[in-house]
Formats: structure tokens, sequence, C-alpha cells
């Protein structure tokens, strides 16, 4: 039996979840988005699931940052997965500095000369780096003079800062931890790479590995918003499939194609093959940029589920 399209209909006063169902009577990719938010609701309900959200990508720089922790305030995940980049952007805006809108169609030499660097179409200050290179230290001189995994270096330094929007502060205060791979490839990992010279402290990234599959290990079920894609992804993806837990629940947000053999476009169909995710399980692939898809999405869970993110 053949299934018509049925127009998406735009009343006045409707909601974002109830234009979703809505994109859920057309095709192409509002369909797709539909989906995605069908399997983020069925696995938001799943107690027995432990549910990652990963993020790749320049997610703060583009505007993200509230969004991100406010699904986090409604519980909606249990670990994050992110790069050091978007840490160290989350940082500068915790530590009173700003990106700023920009354009694409600009001189870069020019923006060099004015202090400035582009991520595409957003500027971030020259100096705002000096700002975090200060606080970062001066946190850094306080800490314990032992080992930490990142996961709990992270934890800690999220306890001390006091913007209520960061999602370094946000994981701290619901206790949801957060694993960062690449911690060492970006400013904030420089950072401590230096300090740790002449200190005791360190953090140690193979330590995140155990903390990250006996989570995997103690649970029943595994399901993953997946932002881009990248080393957060592939983190995840081995961890999975080392654990022998593959995921029951995945929602793919991705720009990228499958058709080149990078990890970022590849399917969650190509991932059965690996372990790393069930034959059985709820899966979507929404070829979209995520700072358009996830407020959507992040909207309509937590309108429809009354979560409390003040």
């Amino acid at each position: 039996m053949l299934n018509p399209i049925e127009h998406i209909k735009v009343e006045p006063k409707m909601t974002v979840s109830m234009l979703l169902k809505e994109f859920g009577n057309g095709s192409f990719t509002a369909r797709k988005l539909y989906e995605a938010y069908q399997i983020l609701d069925r696995m938001s309900k799943d107690r027995e699931c432990l549910k990652f959200l990963t993020i790749a990508g320049a997610a703060v720089p583009g505007g993200l940052r509230f969004t991100i922790s406010a699904m986090i305030k409604a519980r909606l995940f249990d670990v994050v997965i992110t790069t050091g980049a978007n840490l160290t952007h989350d940082l500068l805006e915790a530590f009173g500095e700003r990106h700023f809108k920009g354009s694409p169609y600009v001189d870069d030499l020019e923006l060099k000369k004015r202090g400035l660097s582009r991520i595409y179409d957003v500027y971030v200050k020259t100096e705002s780096f000096l700002v975090l290179e200060k606080r970062l230290k001066e946190i850094l001189n306080n800490l314990p003079r032992k080992t930490m995994s990142s996961r709990e270096f992270l934890s800690t330094l999220g306890s001390i800062i006091s913007d209520r929007n960061s999602i370094l502060k946000t994981c701290s205060d619901v206790n949801v931890p957060i694993f960062c791979p690449t911690l060492n490839d970006s400013i904030l990992g420089l950072h401590i790479s230096m300090h740790s010279r002449n200190s005791n402290f360190k953090v140690d990234l193979f330590q995140d590995q155990i903390e990250l599959l006996d989570l995997i290990w103690d649970s029943e079920k595994t399901g993953a918003l997946i932002l881009g894609g990248g080393v957060p992804k592939n983190y995840l993806n081995q961890a999975i499939m080392t654990a022998g837990k593959p995921l029951t629940y995945v929602v793919s947000i991705t720009t990228d194609r499958p058709e080149y053999g990078g990890l970022s476009g590849a399917t969650p169909d190509e991932a059965i093959s690996w372990g790393k995710v069930k034959q059985e399980s709820y899966r979507v692939v929404v070829p979209c940029d995520f700072t358009i898809a996830l407020p959507i999405l992040a909207t309509a869970l937590i309108e429809n589920g009354r979560w409390n993110v003040a």
C-alpha cells in the first residue's frame, strides 16, 4: 500500500514538535529530521540505555553552546564526547570573551593585522586567547599535583567555572562525564602540556578509555546522537565495539558523504559490519548542517519532555 505525501502545514502558534510531525508527512531531509526526533525521543525515555552525545566541528563558535547545555541540563545525555577545540571555545566564553559575526568573503591578511582569527563566518579576537592563558594558569597552579584522566580534569575544571551556560560547568553540575580524546590537539591542551613540564600535574588520556569502557560494560543498551563525526564519533565507536555493546539508537547529523571512505560520512548501516551498531537498531542519517538541525531537535525534545532546564 502506498502512502501519499501530505504537504507540510504551517499554522499560527505551532510548537516545534508539531512542525517536526508535519515534516514527517513530507520527504527528503525534512522527513529524516522527523525520524531523528522520533529516535531521540524514544532513546530519551529508555531508562536502560546509556545515552551519548558526540560533538565534532566548530559547534561552540557556530552558536550551539546554550543549545548543548540545555540538552545536558534536561538529562537527555549521560555522557559527552567532544574535541579540545570546542572546550577551548567554551572556556573563552566562560571567561567573558565572545565570538563575533563575520564574513567568509574577506581579506584574511587584513583580519590578521586587526588581531582577528576566522572560523568561516565567525571571528574571534587574538587577545581572547591571552585571557584564556591567564585564567588557565591561575586554575592549573591551584590543582592537585597528581595525574588525572581528562574526564576527571574536565569535571574539576567545570566545577571551578561560574558561567552556568558553559558546557563544562553544566556537565560538572549534573554529573555528566565529558571525554575529550583530542584534548592535546587544542589550545587548552597546549597550555596543559606546558604547565605539566614543570609540575607533577598530568593528564592521562589512556585512563579515559578505561573509564569509558567501564561505563559501557555496566550498561544494558547504548545510544548516541552524533554531531559531525571525526575523532569523537570514532572514539565512541571503538569503545562500543570493544565492549560488545553495539548502539541500539543512533542519529547521525553530518554533511559528509560515505563514498570517500571518511569516518564522518560513514553510515550506521556500515557500522553494523563492525559490530558498532545493532542490526535491529533505530537509526537514521540526517544530511544537514547541525547548527540548523540541533536547535530544532533540542527544542522539540525539551518541550515534549517538559524538562526544567532553567
